[in-house]
């Protein structure tokens, strides 16, 4: 089996990359869902909660000993449109096809990125993640399509910015989830902490089943999700700015007040 490193094709890849470094994606469509976190630990007899169809996932993190009824916080979330590039490989002389979709918080920051790699008529398929660094790598990634069990996989390798990691697949699994209506992510932080993104998959079966992403129609997208975020950062910016400016006006009340109160010399 052919590692998906070597043989991926990069453009799309490379795109996608390039603008989660920059903190400037944004959501491809509809609302930001906020998508009830999938229980960390051991797998259990209940499947993780099902997001709805073509939504993004709400990221949560989970706490290990926080009681059942507690919510975990949760970071509103967008899905980038599927990305599918083939190719030829000339080496085994065989078409290589990379499927990935990436998800980022609704202010830019890169979450996860995921998708499949697969050799022509190869059995061995390859469910590939990224995750941002600062994670507890021995404990590897975990992915459970709805109704079903989870899997392990381990992390391939890591730079400045991301982890990469893999699971090798079959072609029933791919069946399984182009019918599952989304799947739950899950990985260990730096002090061990689950975090959960759960995905919906409206889209997966269509891109899978479908041609390769158009490049122009693909960077329209791209540039729309740009405005989005850039909208949302200004959004950000602004609150934050006013909030600063709340707290300088209620010092500046307080300090006055206490200068009156103060008996004089």
């Amino acid at each position: 089996m052919i590692r998906r490193s070597s043989l991926a094709p990069r453009t799309a890849a490379q795109l996608v990359a390039a603008f989660a470094v920059a903190s400037l994606i944004g959501g491809a469509t509809g609302a930001l869902a906020q998508t009830a976190p999938a229980q960390p630990a051991k797998p259990a007899a209940k499947p993780a909660a099902k997001p709805a169809q073509n939504a993004a996932p709400a990221a949560a993190a989970a706490p290990a000993a926080a009681p059942a009824q507690q919510q975990s916080q949760q970071i509103p979330a967008v899905a980038i449109p599927w990305v599918k590039r083939c190719g030829e490989e000339p080496t085994i002389k065989k078409q290589v096809c990379n499927m990935e979709q990436t998800i980022i918080a609704d202010t830019g920051q890169f979450l996860v990125r995921f998708g499949l790699f697969e050799i022509k008529d190869d059995p061995k398929k390859m469910f590939t993640v990224a995750f941002p660094t600062g994670l507890l790598l021995r404990n590897g990634f975990r992915v459970a399509l709805a109704g079903e069990q989870p899997l392990t996989g381990t992390f391939v390798m890591c730079d400045d910015k991301v982890c990469r990691g893999d699971i090798q697949v079959d072609q029933a699994f791919i069946d399984r989830m182009k019918k599952a209506p989304g799947l739950t992510l899950q990985v260990a932080n730096s002090v061990g902490r689950i975090i959960s993104y759960p995905i919906g998959l409206g889209d997966f079966a269509k891109t899978y089943d479908g041609p390769q992403t158009d490049q122009k129609q693909f960077e329209e997208q791209v540039r729309k999700i740009q405005e989005q975020v850039r909208a949302r950062q200004q959004q950000v910016a602004n609150e934050q700015q006013q909030m600063e400016q709340k707290t300088k006006e209620g010092l500046e009340k307080l300090g006055a007040e206490k200068l009156k109160q103060a008996p004089a010399q």
